[in-house]
C-alpha cells in the first residue's frame, strides 16, 4: 500500500488536515533515527521498513482526524485486492476466499502507469483488476483495453471507479457470447491511450476448478419469436446463462430480451454482465438472430433451483439505436410496438 503514497502527493497536499506534508514529516523522522555513520546491509533494511511503517502511520492517523483522508485511504487498493473493493459481490467473494491470481505488473509510458493487479477465470468469465495512474488528471476513456485469448481479440465489459483525478481502478471481463473459452489459455492485455500511447502485457490463465454447467435446452416461441436458453455455467464468482433467440416478425426485438433471476430463497440475484451479437454460427451479420450470455451473482449454496423469467425491455422513444450490418447507429421507432403483448413464460432450473 505505501508504494500507492508518493503518487498522491499532490492529492494529499490538497486535502486540509493537521499535518501539512507528509512526505516532509516521514523524511524527517526518519532522518533522526538514523546514525551517522555507515550502515549495514540489514540495518538498510531495518530503516526501510521503518520508514514504510511511519509513512503508513501518518497516513492512517491523518485518516482519524480527516473524513476526507479516510474515505481517500479507504478507496486505495493494495496489491491483489482491486476485486475486493469492485462493488460486485462474485469478485469480492473469490477475492476473499484468495482464488485470484496476482499479476502485480506495471508499465509506464508517457507519465502513466498501468498496473495489471490480479485476474480471475472460473469457467463463466476472465476477468481483470488494474489500476491506470499518471501524474496529471486522465479524462474519461483516455486509455481504451483490448483483450485476446491465445491471440484472438475479446469482447469486453466492465466496471470503472475514478478513485483521485490521476488514479482510477478497473475491473474488466471478457464476454464471449457464442465461444467457449479454453481451459488453459495466454491472455492478452493492451491498452492504447489517445495520444498514441501503448501499454503491452500478457500472462497465462487457468480456469479454477469446481465449475458447473447445466445443459437446459429450454425454448419456447411467443408471437413469432423463438428463444432457445442452452445452459448455464456455475462458478465461484456467479453464473453465466446462454441463449439464442430469432425472429423475423419482429427482428428488432430480439436485442431487447432480457432476464430475471429468482433463487427458490427468494432471492433476486443481480445481473453484473454479459453481451449480446447480431450474427450467424459464422460470425456473420444477420437481422433477428441474436445470440447472447448474461452474467448474475453467485448462487446461495442453500438454494436449491432457479426461476428464470425472460422479458423484452423495450425503451422509450428516441433512447433505442441498433447497429447495422456495417456498424452504423440506427434509430428505431419504438412505437411500432405499442399495444403488442409479448410475454415469455417463466421456467425452472434444477441446481446440482
Amino acid at each position: 500500500m505505501t508504494d500507492k503514497i508518493p503518487s498522491f502527493k499532490e492529492e494529499i497536499d490538497d486535502i486540509h488536515v493537521p499535518i501539512a506534508k507528509l512526505d516532509a514529516i516521514i523524511l524527517n523522522t526518519v532522518l533522526r533515527s538514523v546514525p551517522k555513520r555507515k550502515t549495514s546491509l540489514r540495518n538498510k533494511v531495518v530503516y526501510s521498513a521503518a520508514a514504510a511503517v511511519v509513512a503508513f502511520g501518518l497516513l492512517i492517523g491523518s485518516a482519524t482526524v480527516s473524513p476526507v483522508m479516510a474515505t481517500f485511504v479507504s478507496q486505495i487498493p493494495i496489491i491483489g485486492s482491486i476485486f475486493s473493493v469492485s462493488g460486485e459481490r462474485g469478485l469480492e467473494r473469490v477475492s476473499e476466499l484468495g482464488l485470484t491470481q496476482v499479476v502485480g505488473q506495471s508499465k509506464t509510458v508517457n507519465g502513466i502507469t498501468i498496473t495489471i493487479d490480479e485476474v480471475f477465470y472460473d469457467g463463466t468469465r476472465v476477468t481483470v483488476g488494474y489500476s491506470e495512474e499518471s501524474e496529471e488528471p486522465l479524462e474519461d476513456l483516455y486509455v481504451i483495453p483490448i483483450f485476446d485469448v491465445d491471440g484472438k481479440r475479446m469482447p469486453t465489459g466492465g466496471i470503472v471507479r475514478k478513485i483521485t483525478p490521476t488514479y482510477w481502478t478497473k475491473v474488466i471481463s471478457i464476454e464471449p457470447y457464442r465461444e467457449v473459452l479454453p481451459k488453459k489459455f495466454v491472455l492478452g492485455m493492451s491498452f492504447e491511450g489517445k495520444n498514441g500511447e501503448q501499454w503491452n502485457f500478457s500472462a497465462p490463465v487457468e480456469e479454477q476448478p469446481g465449475v458447473q454447467q447445466v445443459t437446459i435446452n429450454h425454448s419456447q416461441q411467443i408471437e413469432g419469436i423463438d428463444l432457445l436458453v442452452e445452459n448455464i455455467k456455475i462458478g465461484t464468482s456467479g453464473f453465466l446463462l446462454r441463449y439464442k433467440v430469432v425472429s423475423e416478425k419482429y427482428p428488432d426485438l430480439t436485442t431487447l430480451l432480457e432476464f430475471r433471476v429468482v433463487d427458490s430463497l427468494g432471492n433476486e440475484l443481480t445481473m453484473s454482465g454479459g453481451g449480446k451479437e447480431n450474427g450467424n454460427e459464422d460470425g456473420l451479420f444477420e437481422e433477428g438472430l441474436v445470440y447472447g450470455t448474461r452474467l448474475f451473482d453467485s448462487v446461495d449454496e442453500h438454494a436449491k433451483e432457479l426461476t428464470i423469467i425472460p422479458y423484452l425491455s423495450i425503451p422509450e422513444q428516441g433512447d433505442w439505436k441498433i447497429k447495422d450490418s456495417e456498424g452504423n447507429l440506427t434509430d428505431i421507432d419504438v412505437s411500432q410496438f405499442e399495444g403488442i403483448d409479448i410475454t415469455f413464460d417463466s421456467f425452472t432450473v434444477k441446481l446440482p
